[in-house]
């Protein structure tokens, strides 16, 4: 629930979806607010899931919101995934959306994954076993992977905004059965306001071709 997350869930609330369960293990803190526009000064040292779940229920109160504070890794996740249809990825990190998409993969979930630094985004959207993944794109997922001790990327805030709300859009129109980023790669620059999309050959020595 940080910059991706803040924009994807609130359009995802205000066009109804049914049932969101969202999982972060953050506390709010004044150098989030640059970015994560689901929050505001008041809420500085609360936890994001407890606001969260506060913020989505008053703008939309005909949805059911489940938030969970807890971190994400290849344990935790599987206590989430009963019952779910499709996983959006809002993390910043790669080793999270490596193991997103694998766990889609593995439990025949669709998903949308996005990244961003700077002025840049990528976004990408699964259906296993039939489209290309996140690791068809980045096939080595320890080399691909950042040095966690690298410290933050640099990012302005509307990267997150525009890229978020694009998770959403891909949410929306996958459920309506509309075009997709099935089997593409959008790149986004937004110093050129530049938008590409490179279509991503599925690879057969893939996880999502076993």
């Amino acid at each position: 629930m940080g910059g991706l997350g803040s924009p994807c869930s609130l359009y995802l609330t205000a066009a109804g979806i049914k049932e969101l369960t969202i999982i972060d293990n953050d506390v709010l803190d004044l150098s989030n607010l640059q970015r994560q526009i689901l929050y505001n000064e008041t809420q500085v040292g609360r936890d994001k899931a407890e606001i969260t779940k506060e913020v989505l229920s008053n703008l939309n109160s005909e949805i059911q919101i489940k938030t969970y504070k807890d971190y994400i890794d290849e344990n935790s996740i599987k206590k989430y995934l009963k019952g779910q249809d499709f996983i959006v990825d809002c993390s910043d990190n790669l080793q999270t959306k490596f193991l997103v998409n694998k766990v889609a993969i593995e439990n025949n979930m669709k998903c949308v994954i996005a990244g961003i630094k700077d002025f840049y985004g990528q976004i990408i959207t699964i259906n296993p076993k039939k489209s290309a993944c996140y690791q068809c794109v980045f096939p080595d997922p320890e080399k691909d992977s950042i040095d966690p001790n690298a410290g933050p990327l640099p990012v302005i805030g509307v990267t997150p905004g525009i890229l978020g709300t694009l998770e959403a859009l891909e949410v929306i129109k996958t459920t309506l059965g509309l075009p997709n980023l099935y089997d593409n790669l959008l790149m986004v620059n937004l110093l050129d306001l530049s938008f590409n999309k490179i279509q991503v050959v599925k690879d057969e020595k893939c996880i999502c071709s076993k």
